[in-house]
């Protein structure tokens, strides 16, 4: 192998255009982009996962270390401001974002490469922008410049041309993190034919060793752009297929398909009969699909259960899919056994405008093929101009949500609940608000949705639960004492590390009991991980936290789930409580609800109560407790207090029936 292999091909190289003018940071920035690039190597390598974690675990260490020296130098330049400040909390959420890869349950291979495409975006934007607006503000206040003055300056300098050619890094680097692993593994394999074709050579072999050589090279062209189980194209192969149809002038708009497909459960094949039968399966799959391909299409395998077709008539999508479902669905024989496949797939058409290479084109059949897997399992959708534009609406939202987070722009109302026959107020609910600098004050429909699924409803959920304990605290340096409930999603509550999370956020907070904080989780998050959310729900009971099951009736509960979740307090989806004045139905799944509530020993709030009558069907109907705008509208914390003082239930809903307690 060559001596400077590591140099040859980098995931991240260094140029001029990284270097900030303060010496000590530069070095330390070469340090960095060094680790990457070794990790980078060692995983092309296929080197242990020991090893890689090793190089992880020195590049999180020197990033600690670099991180504590610049935030010194900046500190003693610029002092404790707002943007030091920043700029700590950046690198904090560094080794968050680290900590959700290395956590996650999805296949190393996938996992290594979005981690690589994260750490050479975040290491070009870490230098690129963030560091150099520390530094040139550090020498315009060499200057003696005020920082107001120097803030402005920077930002003269690091706007126009500049934040183009910084948006453009990012995004050649983000290309490079794409592709760089598979294209060095195949570089190491070419370089090892290489070196022994350069030593043949060498020798001044005859003719016969010249031919040998030859099938080297031939060789070569397989291991750069084949698969070397199926014998088909690889994703080198497929991309530059691609390419090569983009080239082309004459192509009418989306006459061309490209259609990514994803193995169902392929997992369980690898766990049933083991890895050389799953590869011997895929070889066959293979031969089988390349045998179904219309005239001049290509197949390509570009991961471990990942296929791409490359159709030159994008009318015959449905044809060709069809054909290969059949001769997937036909049983492949194994071990003495037999096993069927099918696949899900999404569909990008192309050319057209904004898809003009081919990693975005992949990158809007990975797209379609995400909500496929979504909506649709085993069959195919295709992406089309509305999906792309609120694709890259999402992206939008996510980074300005980011930035009102940033920037205190979220506040929380709270909503109180009630006992409608004595008055007695029970806690408030705690709902998120968004003032926004451009669209004014926004509800959670407009922003909540964009975050399903993103690790970034974590950090929302987090700002909202410790919120809520230090509103609990200010209100009772009121004299005013309230338990307050607060929702958090599906993948915030059974993200790694939650109950630790939960310890060091009550642990800020000794005064408040934790008993009266009031976690709410929507009915279909809980079923989704039935056993996993009860073993975090009994957890976090532990510490005193208590849950409720938000939205009670809209998802799929049986009387088993009811049993099992460790759940105090049932809240009733309001969409039944508001229909039940007009409708039968709802009057019944009401009173179904109730009865499954008293059967199991659960508290019942409804939610939704609009009017008094709402209030006085769900009393005779046996429910007690809710919330709503009959009740009160979610109201700024500092006006809790004289709500409370204000408050009385109506003489309809005391009547008839002795006040609860």
């Amino acid at each position: 192998m060559h001596d400077n292999d590591t140099t040859v091909f980098e995931i991240f190289p260094w140029n001029r255009n990284f270097e900030t003018g303060i010496e000590k940071i530069d070095e330390q920035h070469k340090v960095l982009v060094e680790i990457l690039n070794r990790l980078a190597w060692h995983f092309a390598s296929s080197t242990s996962e020991l090893e890689c974690g090793h190089i992880l675990d020195e590049l999180l260490s020197y990033a600690a270390y670099h991180f504590r020296a610049e935030e010194e130098i900046w500190k003693a330049s610029i002092g404790h401001e707002e943007m030091v400040k920043n700029h700590h909390d950046g690198h904090q959420l560094f080794f968050v974002q680290i900590q959700m890869y290395r956590s996650s349950d999805e296949p190393d291979e996938k996992i290594m490469g979005e981690l690589f495409n994260y750490l050479t975006r975040w290491l070009a934007f870490h230098i690129l922008e963030s560091d150099r607006r520390m530094a040139l503000t550090i020498k315009a206040l060499e200057r003696g410049v005020s920082l107001s003055e120097a803030k402005k300056e920077v930002d003269g300098q690091l706007s126009g041309s500049v934040s183009v050619m910084v948006s453009a890094l990012l995004e050649i680097y983000g290309k490079l993190s794409a592709s760089t692993i598979q294209l060095m593994r195949e570089k190491m394999a070419r370089l090892k034919a290489e070196d022994e074709l350069a030593r043949l050579q060498s020798e001044k072999l005859d003719a016969a060793l010249e031919m040998q050589a030859s099938d080297h090279e031939r060789q070569l062209q397989f291991l750069a752009y084949s698969d070397p189980i199926t014998g088909l194209m690889n994703r080198n192969g497929i991309v530059r297929e691609i390419r090569s149809v983009i080239q082309q002038t004459h192509l009418a708009a989306e006459s061309v398909a490209l259609v990514l497909i994803d193995l169902d459960n392929f997992g369980n094949v690898n766990a049933r009969f083991g890895e050389e039968s799953a590869d011997r399966l895929l070889g066959l799959l293979g031969k089988r699909w390349s045998d179904a391909l219309a005239p001049g299409a290509h197949l390509a395998r570009i991961s471990g259960d990942e296929f791409v077709v490359l159709l030159p008539d994008s009318r015959k999508v449905d044809t060709q899919l069809n054909t290969m479902r059949l001769t997937a669905e036909q049983s492949f024989a194994l071990n003495s056994d037999s096993v069927s496949m099918g696949f899900t797939a999404g569909v990008a058409l192309f050319p057209h405008e904004g898809a003009d290479d081919a990693d975005t084109v992949l990158r809007q059949a990975y797209h379609a093929l995400f909500r496929a897997k979504q909506e649709q399992k085993g069959g195919w959708l295709f992406v089309d101009a509305s999906a792309q534009r609120q694709s890259v609406e999402r992206q939008e939202l996510l980074a300005d949500i980011r930035t009102g987070l940033a920037e205190n722009q979220f506040r929380l109302a709270y909503q109180p609940k009630v006992c409608m026959r004595s008055g007695k107020v029970l806690g408030a609910e705690a709902l998120i608000r968004w003032d926004h600098p451009v669209k004014g004050k926004l509800s959670p429909i407009h922003f909540l949705p964009a975050l399903e699924h993103h690790p970034l409803i974590i950090e929302i959920g987090e700002w909202v639960i410790e919120q809520a304990l230090r509103q609990i605290t200010v209100w009772d340096s009121e004299g005013l004492s309230l338990d307050v409930g607060v929702n958090i999603a599906a993948m915030h509550l059974q993200q790694p590390g939650f109950i630790e999370n939960m310890k060091k956020i009550l642990a800020r907070y000794p005064h408040v009991a934790p008993q009266r904080l009031d976690l709410e989780i929507l009915e279909t998050a809980a079923l989704g991980e039935l056993d996993n959310a009860s073993g975090i729900i009994r957890s976090c009971e532990g510490l005193g936290v208590t849950f409720s099951l938000d939205d009670f009736g809209t998802g799929y509960s049986s009387l088993s789930y009811l049993k099992q979740l460790p759940v105090k307090t049932l809240k009733i989806d309001q969409g039944f409580v508001r229909g039940a004045l007009s409708n039968e139905d709802d009057i019944s799944i009401l009173k179904g609800i109730i009865g499954l509530s008293d059967a199991f020993d659960r508290k019942l709030v409804a939610e939704g109560v609009e009017t008094r009558e709402h209030g006085e069907l769900l009393l005779s109907l046996g429910c007690h407790y809710a919330q709503g705008y009959a009740i009160a509208r979610p109201m700024k914390p500092e006006k809790m207090g004289a709500w409370k003082d204000e408050w009385k239930t109506y003489p309809e809903w005391s009547s008839g029936e002795q006040a609860l307690q």
